[in-house]
């Protein structure tokens, strides 16, 4: 079973939680309260870190580098284009559709991973688990890859991460040449990601004979 040790119940309730609490709070924007579904998903998406950790030590059946190109992906909207550039944030249904479809992907991930610590996980509940990223995937890299070219015009402006000429490298960049090289490496990189979770549904969903 994945997760079935070292208190990884513990992990995945409180990612669970995490995640549908930024559910609602994308759903049901609330006025006055102390935090919002961006800043709950920054701290519980950069805490996911220790997923990539897990998956390296091998202390679970995930690829490190599919787990770890999914969560840099998921950090640079979140932190270098949505807290860098508050601006873009004015695109309103990008950004929910983006938030709705990363919660709604990972609310059934990690409710599979902590029923399947106790006991087989319901057949519907595999079946969400391992088809609803044919839909939520592509919403997902839409809202992140828009959001990044909404984001360029500010990053040209106002860069925040730069290394410039002369230097003793004889090589400069700044975040808006970062940005466009990050826009490129989506092209051949979502095909790959999309390819590697197909692969994971034909083998769960032809093992329980559910295709």
């Amino acid at each position: 079973m994945e997760f079935s040790y070292l208190g990884f119940e513990n992990f995945n309730f409180l990612f669970l939680n995490s995640w549908s609490c930024a559910l609602y709070l994308t759903i049901f924007p609330q006025n006055g309260t102390k935090y919002t579904s961006e800043q709950v998903l920054q701290v519980f998406q950069t805490l996911a870190i220790m997923e990539v950790i897990h998956a390296c030590l091998r202390l679970v059946r995930s690829s490190p580098m599919t787990t770890a190109i999914q969560i840099a992906s998921r950090l640079l909207i979140l932190w270098g284009v949505l807290y860098m550039y508050p601006a873009v944030k004015a695109h309103e249904n990008f950004n929910k559709m983006m938030f709705i479809s990363w919660c709604l992907a990972d609310i059934t991930r990690y409710l599979f991973y902590l029923i399947n610590i106790f006991m087989e996980p319901p057949r519907l509940l595999t079946i969400l688990r391992y088809n609803l990223f044919l839909i939520l995937y592509p919403t997902g890299i839409t809202g992140e890859i828009a959001l990044m070219l909404f984001s360029l015009p500010y990053a040209a402006r106002q860069p925040w991460l730069q290394y410039t000429l002369p230097n003793v490298l004889n090589f400069g960049f700044n975040t808006y040449q970062l940005y466009c090289l990050f826009l490129i490496l989506y092209a051949p990189g979502s095909p790959v990601m999309y390819t590697h979770m197909l692969a994971q549904r034909r083998k769960v969903m032809g093992k329980k004979k559910f295709e």
